[in-house]
């Protein structure tokens, strides 16, 4: 078997192009505020390039916010506070990872939930976990969302399907927002008939409950542990978290980073059905869902 590799770009220029087509006739320009403070970390580095690359692509502004590395919460609370009050600015977004000092639980409740693009602010997880669905106002948790959206695409149902999510205790530690949206939000997105079960990777039968999923999310902060032996066969796949493993350079002579997911790609994919790879998988698919939401909320900007 050779698994089908999913792609997220066709979706995230599809979710794109949808949205900029309503902002274009309304006469609107999505302004997305991009804070983060400097830290050694060469992700952080990555990430604000991709989504100012991204946005710069599809002709969405971004603002680059970047504090220093020494940058207090405070002065972090009154950058959000200023970008909250600009009124010619649609999202608000702090890029991880943070200095371990600052606390993304402490940051997300400061940014206006009509301006907060992830659904991670408590005012939208909360609307959430009652009825399944999101208020009027609401934004959905940009991960689940992603995910059932592209599997969506290549009609892959989640319907009585076996969930695991395959993770790294350290890392639901040190991010108790994504612990939460784990544990109680993406079950809440799921069907009632996809009961997600979370398995730390240490544990002694991760092997065997991973082996068993229908759907096999993994999250880890080491590359390529995942092999084939891990994954039913036709499962689908879905891997997260790119670690930086070196640098290849570009032809204009630059560093392009190497990244690799929590999967050894060609491996699994000698069993798996699907896969949705890093980098290249769901990644592009989360980005366009931020453009989307920062594009519905710049229309939304505009009612009255």
């Amino acid at each position: 078997m050779t698994a089908q590799l999913i792609h997220g770009r066709p979706v995230q220029q599809g979710l794109v192009a949808a949205a900029l087509a309503k902002t274009s006739s309304a006469g609107v320009l999505p302004r997305v505020a991009l804070l983060s403070v400097a830290s050694d970390d060469p992700m952080l580095a990555i990430n604000r390039e991709l989504h100012m690359r991204t946005f710069a692509a599809y002709g969405v502004e971004g603002i680059d916010v970047a504090l220093p590395a020494d940058a207090t919460l405070d002065a972090l609370l009154e950058r959000i506070h200023e970008a909250n009050d600009d009124q010619s600015v649609h999202g608000v977004m702090v890029l991880m990872p943070l200095p371990s000092r600052l606390s993304i639980r402490d940051i997300l409740p400061a940014i206006d939930p009509r301006k907060e693009l992830e659904g991670l602010h408590p005012e939208h997880t909360a609307g959430l976990l009652p009825s399944n669905r999101p208020a009027p106002t609401g934004v959905l948790p940009l991960v689940g969302e992603a995910v059932i959206l592209a599997l969506a695409e290549y009609g892959i149902p989640l319907e009585s399907r076996n969930i695991v999510l395959l993770t790294e205790e350290p890392l639901m530690r040190s991010n108790p927002v994504a612990n939460v949206v784990a544990r109680c939000v993406a079950p809440a997105m799921l069907p009632p008939s996809s009961p997600l079960a979370i398995v730390p990777i240490d544990h002694p039968q991760a092997r065997r409950l991973a082996s068993a999923a229908d759907v096999l999310i993994v999250s880890l902060e080491r590359p390529e542990v995942v092999s084939a032996e891990w994954v039913k066969p036709g499962a689908t796949v879905i891997d997260f978290n790119p670690s930086l493993v070196g640098f290849v350079e570009r032809e204009d002579g630059t560093q392009a980073p190497i990244l690799r997911g929590g999967i050894a790609t060609e491996d699994v994919a000698s069993v798996a059905g699907h896969i949705l790879p890093v980098p290249g998988g769901i990644g592009p698919v989360m980005l366009g869902v931020l453009i989307r939401n920062a594009a519905l909320a710049a229309l939304a900007s505009r009612t009255p």
